[in-house]
């Protein structure tokens, strides 16, 4: 059957969805949910495999009842998607013709799903074999898992599948070499069954989350379930006529309500892969596997009997699989690009360059999966520049990702001249390559490939002409000196089509909720949209408000002119479920916005006239760097609208940093990784940057821009003071993130700056302090140039509270703490001959000090001792020179 594209990609979507629901059941069976005897036993004589215990065969069970669960919970499912029941349904068939023509070897899409533990169909085998390898297993292991009886049997955590809590990969990461010592009973960390938010992806010891009979954990289950059914139906109903709109929608909601449901609860099973990574890794296989049959002409009922074979036979061998991965690169030339008018528009060029790194990502992912005519499912990671997408590897598919990776690099060209760029590869693999015992290989093979990619950038070795000459007709680009400018603004200052659009989305990022990816911008109008001047891969962006402003767009959807509509809004609090009726991108980022308490105070802002507008200050809208810079500012008084009552510092830090060892911790961190788990902790590890960071920084730390974060990465700016209690919490947040892992761990680097210094500056500065935190060991934090292990980071902080104190109590000097610097210098010269002098020298100057201040002979011992141990023992002897940080912080807190 020859299929034109939008039936092609239609036709994928419905494998896709047959596949991405085979476990439906297993949510719906475990909530509970209320189905006639008679149905369920009908669906388990037609789903379960069936075991007897006599020879006679005439007593026995079913197993993985849960199949059965598949089929009638479909039926509930259905009622909210694209047309299930009558119309074209191909490779399917409709409800209709199955129920007049029951010989057809063709199934319904509920039957192709529900029947992956008994599977008999070409396109049941297809399903079967994706559930398999998503989660590793050769046929031998599959075959003992498939036969075990799973009534209420424990999972090797000892609770049963109503009770298990999800485990923490992150918990067994090791990447020393060492063998896991640990049995999982002694496994401590649980994920809670609740709705994703920003609380939620977070680990909690299992005495906390895990109940201990089936009453509150079968309660917890349906509540899910309910809330999950809810949210169905607020996805548009309009969108349901467009596969894929409706089918992105659909993966955020089961993501949503799935991400902490552990996949695997029986047959003494480990619970550490969750229903939704498990989902998504099985329906992007299974629809590469179809697509590869179909093309190849193979699906008949000798395909499925080669399918049944598993690892036993030569097709699984075959390498019908193409990993596509795709790599930004050049995202920080790109970020921080400079101009002559670059500082006065810094926070918007910062907050609009990120995002449009982000979303480059998304539709260079979006073009590959058109040209493919592949589903949304079909990408399994998108964070931090990076995607992989699961492909069928025909001829014609390899033709195609050829074409698109040259379309991508002549946009970047264009656009960016060569200053940016995506690399795009495509790795074949069969299914043998995803077991368990091979996934490693695959894993090292992909990296490598993609290490390879970044070495060919834009293909310059096989096109003809790579110099081209460009126009300059009104000079270079005010916001980036490497572009030419194609237009000149009111104020006669000429600037480049993507930089305006990078001030657009600064803005833009501030007031609106959603994203609109259309194929012809021109049908959409209306002063409540936003479009971008630039077309991104042939595609054009739109920001609008909220649906209530805007509207569904149903007709847009309908036509095919919608093809994705993203929510990128930030949750109101840490415990917000991220759920709004529509696809989600965690590519936002925070912004610092002007709150009444700010506008009452806006006296700490007096000296910036000549940098910002005085009359820019109005609630809600952004905050410039310059304001940024003044919030570490504390009043001196009850005026707090008298600008001389300010002190502290005016001044910006810098704050970049990353996860240590990634590449180790995806090769070599888990004992037997699978396709499944891979793709769940690359999520795991990109939702704490871009989930919880940004909505921890709106709660917590509201004057800090989030410049991007997300993968393993951040980069942040904020108040000089401020941002150092962030960083810190970070590191104590992340250690919990990971299940006191301390494998794993992230290292920062911190820079002060005054307002006013180039962003570009800024980036270098916080990158070579980075790569001092490195340092040898890890898991550190540069500031002020003094290294400190986040371990001893408490340290730091206690020395910096008794300085404080002791300041208070005994009305120190800025003379007398000033001169602990030079003692700091004494005491870590050890080169010095009068290195050792250094205690009798603070001993000298503190008598003195005491002498001069307190009459009291008591109150001079007391404050003498309570000095020595403050500012000698616990902060020049114990500290070294990290005892520099708590003293500039002092001083400058003072000015």
């Amino acid at each position: 059957m020859t299929m034109h594209n939008t039936e092609l990609l239609a036709a994928s979507c419905r494998v896709a969805l047959a596949a991405y629901l085979h476990d439906l059941g297993k949510f719906a069976e475990r909530a509970r949910i209320e189905v006639p005897i008679d149905a369920l036993d009908a669906h388990k004589t037609q789903y379960c495999p069936f075991h007897t215990i006599d020879k006679g065969g005439k007593n026995g069970y079913h197993s993985h009842v849960h199949a059965a669960y598949t089929g009638l919970a479909f039926d509930v499912v259905e009622q909210t998607a694209p047309d299930l029941i009558k119309g074209d349904m191909h490779p399917f068939i409709n409800r209709a013709q199955l129920q007049v023509d029951d010989t057809r070897t063709t199934d319904s899409l509920i039957n192709a799903a529900a029947a992956h533990h008994k599977p008999d169909t070409f396109l049941q085998w297809i399903i079967a074999t994706a559930d398999r390898v998503a989660s590793g297993f050769e046929r031998d292991e599959f075959e003992k898992y498939n036969a075990a009886k799973d009534e209420n049997a424990e999972t090797q955590t000892g609770k049963n599948h109503y009770q298990a809590r999800q485990l923490s990969l992150f918990e067994q990461i090791r990447i020393d070499g060492a063998p896991q010592k640990f049995t999982v009973k002694d496994l401590k960390w649980r994920y809670p069954l609740q709705a994703l938010s920003p609380t939620s992806i977070f680990p909690q010891l299992r005495e906390q989350c895990e109940p201990g009979d089936d009453g509150p954990a079968q309660a917890q289950y349906k509540q899910l379930w309910q809330d999950f059914l809810i949210a169905l139906k607020s996805i548009p109903a309009a969108h349901r006529s467009n596969w894929p709109l409706w089918l992105d929608h659909f993966d955020t909601a089961w993501l949503t309500f799935t991400h902490a449901i552990p996949a695997a609860t029986a047959f003494g099973t480990k619970p550490e892969v969750s229903l939704y990574d498990h989902s998504k890794t099985t329906a992007a296989l299974a629809t590469a596997l179809w697509r590869w049959h179909e093309a190849e002409g193979k699906t008949n009922a000798v395909a499925a009997q080669a399918l049944a074979k598993g690892n036993r036979g030569e097709d699984v061998h075959i390498e019908k699989l193409l990993l596509i991965q795709g790599d930004f690169f050049g995202i920080q030339d790109f970020i921080f690009a400079e101009g002559s008018q670059t500082n006065k528009a810094a926070a918007k060029l910062l907050r609009g360059r990120s995002f449009q790194v982000s979303l480059f990502t998304e539709l260079a992912a979006l073009k590959v999966l058109d040209a493919l005519s592949l589903p949304p499912t079909s990408q399994i990671i998108n964070a931090a520049g990076k995607f992989l997408i699961v492909a069928p590897n025909t001829g014609e598919v390899r033709a195609q990702l050829a074409q698109v990776r040259a379309d991508i690099n002549q946009w970047f060209l264009q656009h960016s001249f060569g200053l940016a760029g995506l690399g795009l590869i495509g790795k074949p693999a069969s299914c043998n390559d995803l077991l368990k015992g091979n996934f490693k290989t695959l894993m090292q093979g992909l990296f490598a490939a993609l290490e390879k990619a970044k070495l060919q950038r834009f293909d310059l070795t096989v096109v003809s002409n790579p110099v081209f000459t460009v126009a300059y007709p009104h000079g270079i680009c005010q916001y980036n000196d490497k572009l030419p400018a194609d237009k000149l603004e009111g104020n006669n200052k000429a600037s480049s089509a993507l930089s305006r659009d990078q001030i657009k989305l600064g803005s833009a990022l501030t007031r609106e909720d959603r994203l609109l990816i259309v194929r012809d911008p021109a049908e959409l109008s209306g002063g409540n949209l936003s479009r971008l001047e630039v077309s991104v891969f042939g595609y054009g962006v739109i920001f609008t408000k909220s649906e209530e402003v805007t509207g569904k767009f149903g007709a847009l959807a309908k036509d095919g002119n919608l093809q994705r509509c993203w929510d990128f809004s930030l949750p109101v609090n840490l415990t917000d479920t991220l759920w709004n009726g529509y696809a989600r991108r965690f590519i936002n980022a925070y912004v610092p916005h002007f709150s009444e308490l700010d506008l009452q105070t806006s006296s700490k802002y007096r000296g910036l006239e000549g940098e910002v507008e005085w009359d820019d200050l109005r609630f809600g809208i952004g905050k410039t760097l310059n304001h940024i810079a003044c919030e570490d500012r504390q009043p001196k008084s009850d005026r707090v609208d008298d600008a001389s009552q300010w002190q502290g510092q005016t001044a910006l830090m810098t704050l970049k940093g990353d996860v240590d060892n990634l590449g180790t911790i995806f090769q070599q961190g888990l004992s037997e990784p699978t396709f499944a788990k891979m793709a769940a902790l690359s999520r795991q590890m990109n939702a704490f940057f871009a989930i919880w960071l940004p909505a921890f920084c709106a709660k917590e730390f509201p004057n800090t821009y989030t410049v991007f974060a997300g993968g393993d990465d951040f980069f942040l700016i904020g108040p000089w003071h401020s941002t150092q209690q962030l960083a810190a919490r970070m590191a104590t947040e992340f250690k919990t993130y990971v299940a006191h892992n301390e494998k794993i761990t992230f290292s920062a680097g911190m820079v002060m700056t005054k307002p006013g210094q180039p962003i570009h500056t800024l980036a270098t500065q916080a990158e070579e302090a980075l790569g001092a935190a490195k340092g040898s060991d890890k898991n550190a934090v540069v500031v002020y140039g003094e290294r400190v292990r986040w371990p001893d980071w408490s340290k730091v902080q206690a020395a910096q509270d008794q300085l404080e104190r002791v300041r208070k109590s005994y009305d120190l000097s800025t003379g007398y703490v000033y001169g602990l610097m030079q003692l700091i210098d004494l005491a870590n010269d050890k080169a010095n001959p009068e290195h050792a002098m250094w205690r009798s020298r603070f001993a000298y100057r503190t008598r003195r000090y005491v002498v001069d201040k307190i009459r009291e002979p008591e109150k001079r011992q007391r404050a003498q001792t309570e000095l020595s141990v403050a500012l000698g023992e616990q902060g020049i002897n114990d500290l070294g020179t990290r005892y520099r940080i708590p003293l500039f912080n002092h001083f400058y807190r003072q000015r």
